[in-house]
C-alpha cells in the first residue's frame, strides 16, 4: 500500500491516453491496489511494483483475467517511461515466472485494438492474437501463449 500514490498516477496516465473514460479517484485506485495485494496473498503472484533507481515507475506481473480462471500478463507504466522497453522486459520476466515458477500451461493478455504499442509488446513476447474479448468493460484484442 506504500505505492498507492504511484499506482494512482500510473492508472491515471493509462486512463487519459487509452480509455478516454472519467478519471478514477484515489479511492478507486486504492481499491484496485487492495485487490492486487489480496490476489498476491491468495495466489502467490500478482502485479509487482517496477522500480527504476528507487522510484516506482510502473506495475507488471500476472493476475487472473477479470477474476476468472485464465491468468493474464499485464503492465502499466507512468507515461514518461513509455517507449523504453520496460513493458517488454517486465512482460517477458512475468511470463517466465508464470511458466517456470507458477507452473502455468497458458498465459493470456488483452490490449485495446488502438493500443498498437502494447500489442507489439505482447507479440515481441511470443503471444499470438486469438480474437476479441469483452473484458474490463471494453472490447479488447486477446492474445495467448502456451508453454
Amino acid at each position: 500500500m506504500d505505492d498507492l500514490d504511484a499506482w494512482h498516477a500510473i492508472y491515471l496516465d493509462a486512463e487519459e491516453v487509452w480509455y478516454g473514460a472519467p478519471r478514477s479517484s484515489l479511492d478507486d485506485n486504492r481499491a484496485k491496489l487492495e485487490r492486487q495485494v489480496a490476489h498476491h496473498e491468495e495466489h502467490g503472484y500478482g502485479m509487482w511494483t517496477v522500480e527504476l533507481d528507487g522510484e516506482t515507475i510502473g506495475a507488471a506481473g500476472l493476475q487472473h483475467l477479470e477474476g476468472g480462471p485464465e491468468v493474464e500478463v499485464g503492465y502499466r507504466f507512468l507515461k514518461e517511461h513509455w517507449g523504453h522497453g520496460y513493458a517488454t522486459e517486465s512482460a517477458r520476466a512475468s511470463i517466465v515466472y508464470g511458466f517456470d515458477v507458477v507452473g502455468l500451461d497458458k498465459i493470456v493478455a488483452v490490449a485495446l485494438e488502438s493500443n498498437i504499442a502494447s500489442r507489439r509488446v505482447l507479440e515481441k513476447c511470443g503471444l499470438q492474437e486469438i480474437g476479441l474479448a469483452h473484458v474490463y468493460g471494453l472490447e479488447h484484442v486477446k492474445y495467448e501463449l502456451r508453454r
